[in-house]
């Protein structure tokens, strides 16, 4: 059952009519969702690129795909366009892919596969009469449900091609494509032919028949070598090579290739194909006495019924056959008719047997009652059941005859170091002459049997295992899977990605690949991305650069300093760490000017000191207090701490003085309340 993933940033969560509740599948054409309308469920896909002038044309195409009889196919229910995008919408196919299941499952073996290959035949048919070519037939397109196996993704070509051609992807699957498609020819319903063969081989052994390696050497095989058909045999073998021929019009069509698949009935006696065949015994609840045969008239002659032979059953004597009765001849009358003809379905009497016109007898007794006629039906069964007793005898005891003397060589020990040759023990034949003279005793030539030296030594198929979902797994993780699954861990690489550092990107060969076992697999993995340089740039263009690359803007600080002001500093994380995308990076900008010192609480002394160090001119002011402890401190500044000034900006401190206080004698200016001081320049 196909399991929903979880809708992914940037997609859309309603397309027309549709609810959509979470990701099916994405291939080269388009992602598939799982889409409601009311209680119903389907699967809408939605092409990757727009299809340009095309849209008139893909209407047209769904038109047809709609009546594509619905038995082996996922109905194509609705299409519309979403933003100059096309979406089809199907029904919803409750089932794994072809290749999912051989992935978990393995190979399809028997009744399966040939029930596979007559459900994909007869969905590749319909298709074709609707005048439609599948163009991308392959194991990811055929759905097993629980009703059979579906097709999906039929027709929609030229959408399809100029979607893809938007995109920078392909219609059709390298491993499933015919040649034709290869080179660029005339395209036809012969290409379904091919990926159905080429289908059909991969279900039967697990891995396509020109292999699913890299593209081009894929793509050069198909044109060039022979198909691998591998556990493939019988007519169906035969009918998959023929369908993988490189010229298109050596291969059957589909309705032919449906007809081989279900064998051709032509030539056939007729009455096989009568139902039930005259040579199967049926027994009738009961069987009726024929009415008794009108006896001609004077003058009239008898015809003479002719019917065939009756075939009886097998192992049961042959039934009595009266002879006819042969009456004088008479002259003839014109009014007289012979009687019709009784059928043997008419007169009642079982296939194999014909009522004369004298009634049959079993045993000596006349059939003309019910019980009769169950001794009758009950002897010939009785007769039947013995023979087939007796055919199981006889098969029994040839049986024996040939498997005893192999049997008792096998229990035979090794002496000296030998095992007897299979001839030494070949028993004795006693050859009996018809004409009664004494038996002749032969013995089998002791020459040892030589097994021919042109069979081929039996083929023995790689081991192949599936390549196992590393997309989105940590590094470590997809490790550990790819040696659960027999696999070796190959070449790591990184790439720019906006995902969480170390999280697989990609694999190669990819997800759901057979491989013989062993066989390494390389993993591209996410490096992040680096931080852009802003150390230097304005605030702005900062900011630019971090949300072009992917990464957000983080808290903005102001820093004094002699650079002009709104230029960056420094960044957190620095320029050229790697990060995940989104990551927020924090920006430190230049605020032209020096820092200014808090000097409040600091002696008058100090604080003028302190402030002529930083580069500033000092003004003093001094102001009268009640409070002792506030005597010559500095007690306010006129620029705040912290802020940025330029150099040579004068700031004004405010000193306490006591109110009882006598003139200094370097303040000849001070009055007893407030007394500002000249300015001191460092």
């Amino acid at each position: 059952m196909p399991v929903a993933q979880p809708l992914r940033t940037g997609d859309p969560r309603r397309i027309g009519g549709y609810e959509l509740g979470g990701r099916l599948g994405e291939g080269g054409q388009g992602v598939v969702y799982l889409g409601t309308r009311g209680e119903d469920t389907y699967a809408v896909k939605l092409l990757h690129g727009p299809v340009g002038d095309g849209q008139a044309a893909f209407l047209r195409e769904v038109e047809l795909a709609k009546h594509v009889a619905r038995f082996c196919t996922a109905q194509v229910m609705d299409a519309g366009f979403d933003e100059d995008r096309a979406y089809i919408v199907s029904e919803y196919v409750d089932g794994p892919s072809l290749a999912r299941e051989v992935m978990v499952a393995g190979p399809r073996r028997g009744g399966a596969l040939e029930r596979l290959a007559v459900g994909t035949a007869t969905a590749i048919t319909a298709i074709h009469r609707a005048g439609i070519v599948h163009r991308d037939l392959k194991p990811q397109n055929v759905l097993l449900g629980p009703d059979g196996p579906r097709v999906i993704d039929f027709g929609l070509a030229k959408a399809l091609d100029a979607a893809a051609t938007v995109s920078g992807r392909g219609v059709g699957t390298p491993a499933y494509m015919a040649p034709e498609q290869i080179t660029a020819s005339a395209v036809t319903g012969a290409v379904d032919v091919f990926s159905w063969g080429a289908t059909i081989c991969f279900a039967a052994n697990g891995s396509a028949p020109f292999g699913q390696d890299s593209v081009a050497p894929v793509l050069h095989r198909i044109l060039t070598a022979e198909p691998e058909l591998g556990r493939l045999d019988g007519q169906l073998r035969e009918l998959v090579e023929a369908c993988l021929d490189k010229d298109a019009r050596n291969r059957p069509t589909s309705r032919d290739l449906l007809l081989a698949l279900l064998g051709e009935s032509g030539g056939a006696p007729a009455e096989v194909l009568r139902s039930p065949p005259p040579h199967i015994l049926r027994v009738p609840p009961s069987v009726a006495v024929p009415p008794p045969r009108a006896e001609p008239s004077p003058g009239s002659v008898p015809s003479p019924r002719t019917e065939p032979p009756a075939v009886p059953p097998p192992g049961a004597e042959p039934p009595a056959v009266p002879l006819p009765r042969t009456e004088p001849p008479a002259e003839p009358s014109p009014r007289a008719e012979p009687p019709p003809l009784a059928e043997p379905e008419a007169t009642g009497a079982p296939a194999g047997y014909r009522l004369s016109d004298d009634r049959p007898q079993v045993g000596g007794e006349v059939l003309g009652s019910r019980e009769a006629s169950r001794r009758r039906v009950g002897q010939a069964l009785g007769r039947a059941g013995a023979a087939v007793f007796g055919a199981l005898l006889v098969s029994a005891a040839v049986l024996v005859a040939l498997l005893a003397p192999a049997l008792r060589q096998d229990d035979l020990p090794a002496q000296g170091g030998a095992q007897p040759s299979v001839a030494d023990s070949r028993p004795v034949e006693t050859v009996s002459p018809v004409d009664g003279s004494t038996p002749i005793r032969t013995k089998q030539s002791s020459r040892p049997r030589k097994a021919p030296a042109d069979d081929p030594p039996p083929t023995v198929l790689p081991v192949n295992v599936a390549v196992p979902p590393l997309e989105g797994l940590s590094r470590a993780a997809a490790l550990k899977a790819i040696r659960r699954s027999g696999l070796a861990a190959g070449a790591v690489t990184e790439a720019d990605s906006a995902l969480k550092i170390g999280q697989v990107l990609g694999s190669s060969p990819g997800t759901g690949i057979f491989v013989p076992k062993g066989t390494k697999v390389a993993l591209r993995v996410s490096a992040g991305l680096p931080v852009p340089a802003v150390v230097g740039l304005q605030r702005k263009a900062a900011e630019a650069a971090l949300t072009s690359a992917g990464l957000a803007v983080g808290p903005i600080s102001r820093t004094c300093a002699t650079d002009p002001d709104g230029r960056v500093l420094s960044s957190a994380p620095k320029s050229g760490k790697r990060v995940s995308g989104g990551t927020q990076v924090a920006l430190h900008v230049a605020r032209h000017g020096v820092a200014v010192p808090s000097v409040v609480g600091q002696s008058r002394a100090g604080a003028r000191g302190a402030l002529r160090a930083a580069g500033f001119a000092v003004t003093v002011r001094r102001q009268v207090v009640e409070d002792q402890a506030q005597v010559d401190l500095a007690i306010a500044q006129s620029v705040p701490p912290g802020g940025c000034a330029g150099p040579g900006t004068p700031v004004v401190i405010t000193v306490g003085t006591p109110a009882d206080a006598t003139q200094d004698p370097d303040d000849p200016s001070m009055t007893p309340t407030f007394t500002p001081e000249p300015p001191e320049t460092p």
